[in-house]
């Protein structure tokens, strides 16, 4: 009645028909479920979620905001136009920013290209504000008024239809429920700035159009983003960038940015590339001098046990244990301890091929001596229980032609890896950001891995072979440490294959060092401290009087094969 009324809404229309949200999608999914219930319609104006297109949920709900996947494909395109390969890319920290930056990998992995991202925010000292910038065209302003045109436009379709249903002097038909919008608002289309329609379904929405802007800084510290080209989305086979390169302002020192050479690296400012130092496992370095500290201890510790071994070699505990055997692994685990020292200092192409080859062909005989002395040891025994096949193998030396045949074999395999492609000495200088790693290239990694595995076949055979004879009579028997040996060695190396491909630089050098001492200490740890431990601590045992008796009460060896002089065993 023409009269004001404090706190009353005389409006014919008494229930509002639509919500326009605002610009972030938090509000929208809270009151999307309330709104749900009076199917309310709720036009947003805030960036693209993809929470409120399940349907399910926010079946009234209808953006302004284009696809984050768009936006995705509008960055790719200007990184291959200026084949960019490391950005800095600034998103929101929530589940909407890791939801984009998950689409823009997917994207990118699917045009197979590989750019590397950093997360570190910059610093005020870090940040220059003069770069080119990709920037969605989301003005708050356009958006509600694109969102208050739309709206407007539904309420007036909704209006005339009813008009023409009824004559408007029925107050019931002017009235407008909220779910009687939907229909149009699925049909509506909205104009952006830059002339396209753009559907409010999701389904069939594929157009958008982004500016890209140059963020241009003046001598008052004043910013300006200048417009210097745009990209636009119609359809996954239907999408242009353009972009007018003579128009960017770059940051004063991008124009002479260039790339370091591989020898090279950049300083903390990036005003200048630095030479590379050239590195790799020195005698000079302590890790360098560590290890050929160790070469040299196990080296002295093998030649004593040799100078024990020759000194008390007429004794019964160096005859019961194959001397002939025992000296010919001790002079092979010096040379494995020797071998070593190959891998330390300036590489050359020498070295390189010195380095494996002599690696498999020593440690080839070590393995095969500890088989022909586990063998040795079981021809001892079964000879009692067998014909005389067993005994011409025991009296005529069988097991001694173990070490050749098996030696020839790792020769042969040697010879095809240098014939076919041998190692070189190699330059890596993408490892380490600041060093050059002078190594030595294996050339052909199958051969490299067929010398490991014919090793690891040598040993697992000697240690099933000793694992077999482990319960035979203690005087006569060093299978349990036999096959104590092998299990270290093959335990050594089967840790040494996930490591060395772990590391990288000299530390991978030092990886295989250190496998080659822990190998060869494992055999002569196990082997020959129980020996040296009976010849120098307790001499009482090694003698023949205390073997004799203890044979009668454990075993009972033949007195021919005894006293044969070609075998080893009292």
């Amino acid at each position: 009645m023409n009269q004001t009324l404090p706190n009353y809404n005389c409006q014919t229309q008494k229930k509002s028909v639509a919500v326009i949200a605002g610009h972030t999608s938090t509000f929208s999914i809270q009151i999307g479920t309330l709104l749900e219930l009076y199917k309310s319609p709720q036009v947003t104006y805030g960036p693209f979620d993809p929470t409120l297109c399940d349907k399910d949920l926010f079946s009234s709900v209808y953006q302004m905001a284009s696809k984050e996947s768009f936006l995705a494909h509008g960055i790719i395109s200007l990184l291959l136009q200026f084949g960019w390969m490391w950005v800095a890319l600034y998103v929101s920290d929530d589940m909407q920013g890791e939801h984009f930056l998950q689409t823009l990998k997917a994207e990118m992995m699917k045009k197979n290209i590989c750019v590397a991202f950093t997360e570190k925010l910059p610093t005020t000292t870090e940040f220059i504000p003069s770069y080119l910038d990709l920037m969605t065209v989301f003005d708050s302003n356009i958006l509600i008024y694109h969102a208050v045109y739309v709206v407007a436009q539904v309420l007036h379709k909704v209006f005339l239809q009813k008009i023409e249903i009824g004559p408007p002097e029925d107050s019931d038909l002017v009235m407008v429920l909220p779910w009687q919008l939907h229909p149009f608002l699925r049909k509506s289309q909205f104009t952006n700035n830059a002339g396209y329609n753009l559907p409010l379904d999701e389904k069939t929405n594929h157009t958008a159009q982004y500016d890209i802007q140059n963020l241009v800084r003046f001598p008052n510290q004043s910013w300006l983003l200048v417009k210097v080209g745009d990209f636009v989305h119609r359809s996954p086979h239907n999408q242009g960038l353009v972009v007018n390169e003579e128009i960017i302002k770059w940051p004063v020192n991008a124009e002479q940015c260039v790339q370091c050479p591989a020898q090279e690296y950049p300083n903390a400012e990036r005003t200048q590339c630095l030479p590379k130092l050239v590195t790799y496992l020195n005698f000079k370095d302590a890790l360098g001098i560590s290890m050929a500290c160790t070469v040299v201890c196990f080296f002295g510790v093998t030649a004593v046990v040799l100078g024990i071994f020759i000194k008390h070699r007429d004794t019964p505990i160096v005859k019961a244990n194959n001397w002939t055997l025992s000296f010919n692994l001790l002079i092979s685990l010096l040379l494995c301890f020797l071998c070593s020292l190959l891998f330390i200092g300036h590489p050359n192409t020498v070295t390189c091929i010195l380095q494996q080859v002599t690696f498999g062909l020593v440690f080839t005989v070590a393995v095969s001596t500890v088989l022909a002395k586990t063998i040795t040891v079981v021809l001892a025994f079964k000879v009692m229980k067998s014909g005389r096949i067993m005994r011409w193998l025991l009296l005529s030396g069988a097991s001694n032609f173990v070490i050749p045949i098996c030696f020839l074999i790792q020769v042969i395999i040697c010879g095809i890896w240098l014939g076919t492609s041998p190692p070189f000495i190699d330059i890596d200088s993408l490892s380490e950001p600041r060093h050059i790693i002078i190594m030595c290239n294996k050339g052909s990694f199958t051969a490299f891995y067929c010398v490991l595995g014919y090793l690891g076949f040598l040993a697992v055979g000697s240690f099933t072979v000793a694992f077999l004879a482990r319960n035979l009579p203690d005087t006569f028997n060093e299978a349990k440490f036999l096959t104590f040996s092998m299990l270290v060695f093959c335990s050594v190396w089967v840790t040494f294959l996930p490591v060395y491909h772990s590391t990288k630089g000299k530390f991978m050098v030092a990886v295989e060092v250190f496998s080659i001492l822990a190998s060869s200490a494992g055999l002569l740890c196990c082997i020959f401290v129980p020996k040296c431990y009976i010849i120098l601590i307790r001499p009482d045992k090694n003698c023949l009087k205390t073997l004799k008796s203890t044979r009668g009460s454990k075993g009972n060896m033949p007195s021919k094969i005894l006293s044969h002089k070609s075998v080893s065993y009292f």
